[in-house]
Protein backbone atom coordinates (compact mmCIF):
# COMPACT_ATOMS: atom_id res chain seq x y z
CA UNK A 1 0.00 0.00 0.00
CA UNK A 2 1.23 3.61 -1.14
CA UNK A 3 2.44 6.18 1.55
CA UNK A 4 1.27 9.52 1.15
CA UNK A 5 3.20 12.86 1.95
CA UNK A 6 1.75 15.37 4.37
CA UNK A 7 2.56 18.20 5.42
CA UNK A 8 3.08 18.88 9.23
CA UNK A 9 0.70 21.29 10.22
CA UNK A 10 -2.75 20.29 11.58
CA UNK A 11 -4.11 17.25 11.82
CA UNK A 12 -7.58 16.60 9.64
CA UNK A 13 -9.70 13.67 10.35
CA UNK A 14 -10.35 12.31 6.56
CA UNK A 15 -13.80 10.53 6.88
CA UNK A 16 -15.43 7.74 4.68
CA UNK A 17 -18.64 7.75 3.23
CA UNK A 18 -19.93 6.32 6.48
CA UNK A 19 -18.33 9.38 8.23
CA UNK A 20 -15.49 7.27 10.45
CA UNK A 21 -12.16 8.64 10.74
CA UNK A 22 -10.05 6.85 8.72
CA UNK A 23 -7.00 8.78 9.02
CA UNK A 24 -5.54 11.93 9.31
CA UNK A 25 -4.06 14.30 7.08
CA UNK A 26 -2.80 17.72 8.13
CA UNK A 27 -4.47 20.53 6.99
CA UNK A 28 -7.03 22.89 9.04
CA UNK A 29 -10.40 21.12 10.49
CA UNK A 30 -13.18 22.11 12.46
CA UNK A 31 -16.19 20.70 14.28
CA UNK A 32 -19.83 21.31 12.62
CA UNK A 33 -20.48 23.74 15.62
CA UNK A 34 -17.04 25.93 15.19
CA UNK A 35 -19.41 29.14 14.74
CA UNK A 36 -20.40 28.49 18.11
CA UNK A 37 -17.10 29.67 19.39
CA UNK A 38 -17.08 32.97 18.07
CA UNK A 39 -18.89 33.86 20.90
CA UNK A 40 -16.92 32.31 23.71
CA UNK A 41 -14.36 34.26 25.09
CA UNK A 42 -10.61 34.40 24.65
CA UNK A 43 -9.04 32.79 28.05
CA UNK A 44 -6.87 29.54 28.33
CA UNK A 45 -9.73 26.93 26.90
CA UNK A 46 -8.87 25.03 24.04
CA UNK A 47 -10.75 26.70 20.77
CA UNK A 48 -12.75 24.64 19.10
CA UNK A 49 -10.81 24.79 15.59
CA UNK A 50 -7.97 23.82 15.52
CA UNK A 51 -4.69 25.51 17.39
CA UNK A 52 -1.27 25.74 16.06
CA UNK A 53 0.97 22.27 16.89
CA UNK A 54 4.43 22.77 17.09
CA UNK A 55 5.53 19.42 18.58
CA UNK A 56 6.69 16.59 16.26
CA UNK A 57 4.50 12.84 15.66
CA UNK A 58 6.20 10.44 18.27
CA UNK A 59 8.73 7.53 16.83
CA UNK A 60 7.22 4.57 18.92
CA UNK A 61 9.62 2.14 17.70
CA UNK A 62 9.57 -0.38 20.17
CA UNK A 63 5.56 0.09 20.50
CA UNK A 64 5.83 1.20 24.00
CA UNK A 65 2.11 2.18 24.10
CA UNK A 66 1.24 -0.93 24.02
CA UNK A 67 2.74 -1.72 27.50
CA UNK A 68 1.74 1.46 28.59
CA UNK A 69 -1.99 0.62 27.77
CA UNK A 70 -1.52 -2.75 29.88
CA UNK A 71 -0.26 -1.37 32.84
CA UNK A 72 -3.36 1.32 32.27
CA UNK A 73 -6.09 -1.15 32.36
CA UNK A 74 -4.18 -2.83 35.30
CA UNK A 75 -3.98 -0.28 37.51
CA UNK A 76 -7.89 0.15 36.82
CA UNK A 77 -8.99 -3.46 37.26
CA UNK A 78 -6.98 -5.20 39.70
CA UNK A 79 -7.60 -3.23 42.93
CA UNK A 80 -11.63 -3.41 42.16
CA UNK A 81 -11.81 -7.04 41.21
CA UNK A 82 -9.39 -7.61 44.25
CA UNK A 83 -12.65 -6.55 46.30
CA UNK A 84 -15.19 -7.84 44.31
CA UNK A 85 -13.97 -11.55 43.03
CA UNK A 86 -13.43 -13.16 46.66
CA UNK A 87 -17.14 -14.17 47.08
CA UNK A 88 -16.42 -17.03 49.28
CA UNK A 89 -14.20 -14.87 51.59
CA UNK A 90 -16.43 -12.28 52.04
CA UNK A 91 -20.15 -14.69 52.45
CA UNK A 92 -17.96 -16.33 55.53
CA UNK A 93 -16.35 -13.45 57.17
CA UNK A 94 -19.59 -10.95 56.86
CA UNK A 95 -22.55 -14.02 56.59
CA UNK A 96 -25.72 -12.37 56.03
CA UNK A 97 -25.04 -9.15 54.73
CA UNK A 98 -25.23 -7.53 51.48
CA UNK A 99 -21.41 -6.88 51.06
CA UNK A 100 -20.97 -7.36 47.99
CA UNK A 101 -24.35 -5.28 46.92
CA UNK A 102 -22.58 -2.52 48.96
CA UNK A 103 -18.81 -2.55 47.48
CA UNK A 104 -20.54 -2.52 44.03
CA UNK A 105 -22.80 0.50 45.14
CA UNK A 106 -20.15 2.41 46.79
CA UNK A 107 -17.53 1.81 44.18
CA UNK A 108 -20.13 2.86 41.70
CA UNK A 109 -21.14 6.04 43.20
CA UNK A 110 -17.83 7.56 44.81
CA UNK A 111 -16.76 6.38 41.01
CA UNK A 112 -19.64 8.48 39.56
CA UNK A 113 -18.66 11.63 41.89
CA UNK A 114 -15.23 11.50 40.86
CA UNK A 115 -15.55 11.38 37.13
CA UNK A 116 -17.63 14.05 37.09
CA UNK A 117 -14.51 16.25 39.56
CA UNK A 118 -12.55 14.65 36.91
CA UNK A 119 -14.45 16.22 34.06
CA UNK A 120 -14.63 19.58 35.67
CA UNK A 121 -10.64 19.09 36.38
CA UNK A 122 -9.96 17.87 32.57
CA UNK A 123 -8.69 21.44 31.28
CA UNK A 124 -6.81 22.42 34.96
CA UNK A 125 -4.65 19.80 36.40
CA UNK A 126 -2.69 17.82 34.17
CA UNK A 127 -2.95 14.17 33.07
CA UNK A 128 0.10 13.58 34.93
CA UNK A 129 -1.00 14.91 38.22
CA UNK A 130 -4.00 13.03 37.51
CA UNK A 131 -2.74 9.67 36.63
CA UNK A 132 -0.19 9.87 39.58
CA UNK A 133 -2.32 10.71 42.18
CA UNK A 134 -5.06 7.99 40.84
CA UNK A 135 -2.11 5.34 41.73
CA UNK A 136 -1.51 5.98 44.60
CA UNK A 137 -5.71 6.33 46.39
CA UNK A 138 -5.99 2.95 43.97
CA UNK A 139 -3.47 0.75 45.48
CA UNK A 140 -2.59 1.92 48.67
CA UNK A 141 -5.78 0.79 50.49
CA UNK A 142 -5.71 -2.26 48.44
CA UNK A 143 -2.37 -2.84 50.19
CA UNK A 144 -4.04 -1.59 53.91
CA UNK A 145 -6.46 -3.91 53.93
CA UNK A 146 -4.20 -6.80 52.68
CA UNK A 147 -1.92 -6.28 55.71
CA UNK A 148 -3.94 -5.03 58.20
CA UNK A 149 -7.68 -7.05 58.15
CA UNK A 150 -6.67 -10.13 55.87
CA UNK A 151 -3.16 -10.96 57.14
CA UNK A 152 -3.51 -9.41 60.62
CA UNK A 153 -7.19 -9.23 61.40
CA UNK A 154 -6.47 -6.79 63.45
CA UNK A 155 -10.27 -5.21 63.24
CA UNK A 156 -13.68 -6.80 64.55
CA UNK A 157 -15.93 -7.88 61.42
CA UNK A 158 -17.97 -4.58 62.17
CA UNK A 159 -15.01 -2.24 61.70
CA UNK A 160 -13.47 -4.31 59.16
CA UNK A 161 -17.13 -4.10 57.27
CA UNK A 162 -16.86 -0.54 57.66
CA UNK A 163 -12.58 -0.18 56.52
CA UNK A 164 -13.30 -2.07 53.74
CA UNK A 165 -16.44 -0.32 52.05
CA UNK A 166 -14.26 3.06 52.78
CA UNK A 167 -11.24 1.28 51.21
CA UNK A 168 -13.34 0.73 48.32
CA UNK A 169 -14.73 4.22 47.75
CA UNK A 170 -10.76 5.63 47.99
CA UNK A 171 -10.11 2.69 45.36
CA UNK A 172 -13.13 3.90 43.15
CA UNK A 173 -11.89 8.04 43.56
CA UNK A 174 -8.37 6.72 42.95
CA UNK A 175 -8.66 4.66 39.78
CA UNK A 176 -11.19 7.54 38.15
CA UNK A 177 -8.86 9.69 37.59
CA UNK A 178 -6.82 7.28 35.37
CA UNK A 179 -10.17 6.19 34.01
CA UNK A 180 -9.59 8.37 30.30
CA UNK A 181 -6.35 6.08 30.06
CA UNK A 182 -8.93 2.95 31.00
CA UNK A 183 -11.24 4.45 28.01
CA UNK A 184 -9.06 5.26 25.15
CA UNK A 185 -6.28 1.85 25.81
CA UNK A 186 -8.34 -0.24 23.19
CA UNK A 187 -8.67 2.86 21.14
CA UNK A 188 -5.02 3.47 20.81
CA UNK A 189 -4.69 -0.06 19.80
CA UNK A 190 -7.03 -0.74 17.64
CA UNK A 191 -6.87 2.77 15.82
CA UNK A 192 -2.86 3.31 15.93
CA UNK A 193 -2.26 0.39 13.75
CA UNK A 194 0.48 2.12 11.31
CA UNK A 195 3.47 4.11 12.89
CA UNK A 196 4.35 7.20 10.86
CA UNK A 197 7.92 6.77 9.30
CA UNK A 198 9.88 10.02 8.66
CA UNK A 199 10.69 10.53 5.28
CA UNK A 200 12.39 14.48 4.89
CA UNK A 201 11.89 17.49 7.27
CA UNK A 202 8.48 18.60 7.53
CA UNK A 203 6.92 15.45 5.84
CA UNK A 204 5.71 12.58 7.30
CA UNK A 205 4.69 9.06 5.28
CA UNK A 206 1.68 7.02 6.25
CA UNK A 207 1.41 2.88 5.90
CA UNK A 208 -1.86 1.47 5.17
CA UNK A 209 -4.00 1.77 8.38
CA UNK A 210 -5.36 4.09 10.81
CA UNK A 211 -2.75 7.01 12.76
CA UNK A 212 -4.64 8.36 15.55
CA UNK A 213 -3.18 10.37 18.16
CA UNK A 214 -4.98 10.31 21.90
CA UNK A 215 -2.11 12.76 23.77
CA UNK A 216 -2.39 15.62 20.88
CA UNK A 217 -0.09 18.15 21.84
CA UNK A 218 -1.49 20.70 24.13
CA UNK A 219 -2.44 24.49 21.93
CA UNK A 220 -0.91 27.38 23.30
CA UNK A 221 -3.07 28.69 26.08
CA UNK A 222 -3.11 31.70 28.77
CA UNK A 223 -2.83 30.72 32.32
CA UNK A 224 -6.15 31.52 33.08
CA UNK A 225 -8.34 29.19 34.06
CA UNK A 226 -11.81 28.19 31.90
CA UNK A 227 -14.96 29.49 33.09
CA UNK A 228 -17.60 27.88 33.78
CA UNK A 229 -20.16 28.71 30.67
CA UNK A 230 -16.83 27.48 28.36
CA UNK A 231 -16.81 24.25 30.11
CA UNK A 232 -20.29 23.63 29.43
CA UNK A 233 -20.12 24.87 25.59
CA UNK A 234 -17.10 22.68 24.77
CA UNK A 235 -18.96 19.96 26.18
CA UNK A 236 -22.38 20.40 24.75
CA UNK A 237 -20.60 20.46 21.01
CA UNK A 238 -18.99 17.45 21.87
CA UNK A 239 -21.71 15.75 22.85
CA UNK A 240 -24.11 17.16 19.92
CA UNK A 241 -21.36 14.67 17.84
CA UNK A 242 -21.47 11.79 19.68
CA UNK A 243 -24.70 11.47 21.70
CA UNK A 244 -25.44 8.25 20.41
CA UNK A 245 -22.12 6.69 21.42
CA UNK A 246 -23.04 8.22 24.99
CA UNK A 247 -25.99 6.17 25.04
CA UNK A 248 -25.44 2.99 23.56
CA UNK A 249 -22.05 2.61 26.15
CA UNK A 250 -24.55 4.02 29.24
CA UNK A 251 -27.12 1.06 28.28
CA UNK A 252 -24.39 -1.28 27.63
CA UNK A 253 -22.95 -1.36 31.23
CA UNK A 254 -26.53 -0.52 33.08
CA UNK A 255 -27.72 -3.77 31.37
CA UNK A 256 -24.50 -5.29 32.71
CA UNK A 257 -24.37 -3.69 36.49
CA UNK A 258 -28.11 -4.92 37.17
CA UNK A 259 -26.33 -8.77 37.17
CA UNK A 260 -22.47 -8.24 37.79
CA UNK A 261 -21.31 -8.40 40.46
CA UNK A 262 -24.39 -8.49 42.76
CA UNK A 263 -27.29 -11.35 41.61
CA UNK A 264 -24.05 -13.23 39.70
CA UNK A 265 -22.46 -13.43 43.20
CA UNK A 266 -25.44 -14.94 44.87
CA UNK A 267 -26.05 -18.23 42.77
CA UNK A 268 -25.37 -21.38 44.02
CA UNK A 269 -25.56 -24.87 43.54
CA UNK A 270 -25.42 -27.96 45.86
CA UNK A 271 -22.56 -29.39 43.80
CA UNK A 272 -20.09 -26.56 43.33
CA UNK A 273 -21.31 -24.24 46.47
CA UNK A 274 -19.52 -21.20 46.60
CA UNK A 275 -17.56 -21.95 43.72
CA UNK A 276 -20.08 -21.30 41.35
CA UNK A 277 -20.21 -17.75 41.48
CA UNK A 278 -16.54 -17.53 41.53
CA UNK A 279 -16.76 -19.65 38.04
CA UNK A 280 -19.49 -17.21 36.71
CA UNK A 281 -17.43 -14.22 37.20
CA UNK A 282 -14.08 -15.54 35.85
CA UNK A 283 -15.89 -16.38 33.01
CA UNK A 284 -17.72 -13.17 32.57
CA UNK A 285 -14.03 -11.25 32.94
CA UNK A 286 -12.63 -14.01 30.34
CA UNK A 287 -15.34 -13.21 28.11
CA UNK A 288 -15.47 -9.48 28.28
CA UNK A 289 -11.57 -9.62 27.63
CA UNK A 290 -12.36 -11.56 24.52
CA UNK A 291 -15.43 -9.39 23.28
CA UNK A 292 -12.69 -6.14 23.77
CA UNK A 293 -10.38 -7.82 21.27
CA UNK A 294 -13.43 -8.90 18.92
CA UNK A 295 -14.31 -4.74 18.82
CA UNK A 296 -10.74 -5.01 16.78
CA UNK A 297 -12.66 -6.53 13.94
CA UNK A 298 -13.31 -3.80 10.94
CA UNK A 299 -17.00 -2.97 10.84
CA UNK A 300 -18.24 0.13 10.64
CA UNK A 301 -20.76 0.89 13.25
CA UNK A 302 -23.59 4.01 12.74
CA UNK A 303 -24.71 5.32 16.62
CA UNK A 304 -28.42 4.35 16.27
CA UNK A 305 -27.63 0.06 15.70
CA UNK A 306 -25.06 0.76 18.41
CA UNK A 307 -27.80 1.53 20.55
CA UNK A 308 -30.23 -1.03 18.96
CA UNK A 309 -28.24 -3.90 19.58
CA UNK A 310 -26.89 -2.14 22.93
CA UNK A 311 -31.06 -2.51 24.31
CA UNK A 312 -31.20 -5.48 23.35
CA UNK A 313 -28.63 -6.69 25.83
CA UNK A 314 -31.76 -6.61 28.16
CA UNK A 315 -32.54 -10.14 27.37
CA UNK A 316 -29.89 -11.10 29.93
CA UNK A 317 -31.71 -9.78 32.94
CA UNK A 318 -34.53 -12.46 32.40
CA UNK A 319 -32.48 -15.18 31.88
CA UNK A 320 -30.56 -14.52 34.95
CA UNK A 321 -33.80 -14.11 36.88
CA UNK A 322 -34.51 -17.63 35.92
CA UNK A 323 -31.48 -18.83 37.51
CA UNK A 324 -32.25 -17.79 40.99
CA UNK A 325 -36.21 -18.28 40.60
CA UNK A 326 -38.67 -19.52 42.22
CA UNK A 327 -37.07 -19.45 45.34
CA UNK A 328 -35.76 -22.77 46.48
CA UNK A 329 -35.80 -24.29 43.13
CA UNK A 330 -34.99 -22.20 39.97
CA UNK A 331 -36.23 -22.46 36.49
CA UNK A 332 -32.56 -22.43 35.35
CA UNK A 333 -31.24 -24.73 38.13
CA UNK A 334 -28.10 -26.34 36.23
CA UNK A 335 -24.78 -24.51 36.66
CA UNK A 336 -24.04 -24.53 33.34
CA UNK A 337 -27.02 -21.89 32.37
CA UNK A 338 -25.18 -19.27 34.71
CA UNK A 339 -22.41 -20.04 33.57
CA UNK A 340 -23.42 -20.05 29.45
CA UNK A 341 -25.10 -16.99 29.69
CA UNK A 342 -22.69 -14.97 31.56
CA UNK A 343 -20.21 -15.83 28.92
CA UNK A 344 -22.77 -14.53 26.30
CA UNK A 345 -23.25 -11.64 28.77
CA UNK A 346 -19.35 -11.07 28.80
CA UNK A 347 -18.42 -10.91 24.75
CA UNK A 348 -21.45 -8.55 24.35
CA UNK A 349 -19.90 -6.35 27.30
CA UNK A 350 -16.81 -6.32 25.93
CA UNK A 351 -17.89 -5.47 22.93
CA UNK A 352 -20.82 -3.05 22.80
CA UNK A 353 -18.88 -1.54 25.90
CA UNK A 354 -15.63 -0.69 23.77
CA UNK A 355 -17.01 0.35 20.40
CA UNK A 356 -18.67 2.99 21.14
CA UNK A 357 -15.29 4.03 22.45
CA UNK A 358 -13.74 3.55 19.56
CA UNK A 359 -15.45 5.18 17.28
CA UNK A 360 -16.57 8.02 19.52
CA UNK A 361 -12.69 9.55 19.61
CA UNK A 362 -12.79 9.47 15.65
CA UNK A 363 -15.71 12.09 15.96
CA UNK A 364 -13.61 14.63 16.91
CA UNK A 365 -10.38 16.31 16.20
CA UNK A 366 -7.01 15.52 18.18
CA UNK A 367 -7.04 18.35 20.66
CA UNK A 368 -10.93 17.38 21.92
CA UNK A 369 -9.80 13.85 22.32
CA UNK A 370 -9.30 14.25 25.65
CA UNK A 371 -12.40 15.88 26.39
CA UNK A 372 -14.79 13.65 24.11
CA UNK A 373 -13.31 10.39 26.33
CA UNK A 374 -14.03 12.22 29.82
CA UNK A 375 -17.64 12.63 28.13
CA UNK A 376 -17.55 9.01 27.15
CA UNK A 377 -16.98 8.41 30.67
CA UNK A 378 -19.10 10.04 32.56
CA UNK A 379 -22.14 8.24 30.48
CA UNK A 380 -19.96 4.99 31.04
CA UNK A 381 -20.11 5.57 34.83
CA UNK A 382 -23.85 7.06 34.44
CA UNK A 383 -24.39 3.27 32.87
CA UNK A 384 -22.61 2.04 36.30
CA UNK A 385 -24.41 3.96 38.49
CA UNK A 386 -28.17 2.94 36.79
CA UNK A 387 -27.50 -0.81 37.30
CA UNK A 388 -25.34 -0.76 40.20
CA UNK A 389 -28.58 0.80 42.04
CA UNK A 390 -31.13 -1.33 40.50
CA UNK A 391 -29.20 -4.32 41.17
CA UNK A 392 -29.18 -3.05 45.09
CA UNK A 393 -32.71 -3.06 44.65
CA UNK A 394 -33.40 -6.17 43.96
CA UNK A 395 -31.68 -7.46 47.03
CA UNK A 396 -34.24 -6.10 49.31
CA UNK A 397 -36.85 -8.71 47.91
CA UNK A 398 -33.65 -11.42 49.49
CA UNK A 399 -35.07 -12.95 52.23
CA UNK A 400 -31.26 -12.93 54.11
CA UNK A 401 -31.18 -9.56 53.60
CA UNK A 402 -31.71 -8.41 57.45
CA UNK A 403 -28.80 -9.67 57.65
CA UNK A 404 -29.43 -13.32 58.78
CA UNK A 405 -27.52 -16.24 57.78
CA UNK A 406 -29.40 -18.70 56.08
CA UNK A 407 -29.50 -22.19 57.89
CA UNK A 408 -26.48 -24.30 57.26
CA UNK A 409 -29.76 -27.13 55.78
CA UNK A 410 -30.98 -24.32 53.33
CA UNK A 411 -29.97 -26.00 49.84
CA UNK A 412 -27.24 -23.92 47.68
CA UNK A 413 -29.21 -22.45 44.92
CA UNK A 414 -31.99 -20.78 47.95
CA UNK A 415 -30.68 -17.24 47.05
CA UNK A 416 -34.54 -15.65 47.27
CA UNK A 417 -34.66 -13.82 44.25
Amino acid sequence: MGSVGAERRRPTPAQTESGVVQSYSFDSYQLEEEEISKDAPERGVLALSEPEFEQPIPDDRYHGIYFAMLLAGVGFLLPYNSFITDVDYLHCKFQGTPIVFDMSLTYIVVALLAVILNNVLVERLSMHTRITVGYILALGPLIFVSVFDVWLEMFTNKQAYVINLVSVGVVAFGCTGRLFLKSISVCVLLLWTAAPASAEEGQEDFVGGTYVRFDAPKAKMRKSWPGVRDMILHRYVVSRVIWAYMLSIAVTYSITLCLFPGLESEIRNNTLGEWLPILIMATFNMSDFVGKILAALPYDWSGGRLLFFSCLRVVFIPLFVLCVYPVGAPMLSHPAWPCLFSLLMGVTNGYFGSVPMIQAAGKVPPEQRELAGNTMTVSYMTGLMVGSSVAYATYSFNPTAAGACPPPHAPFNATGY
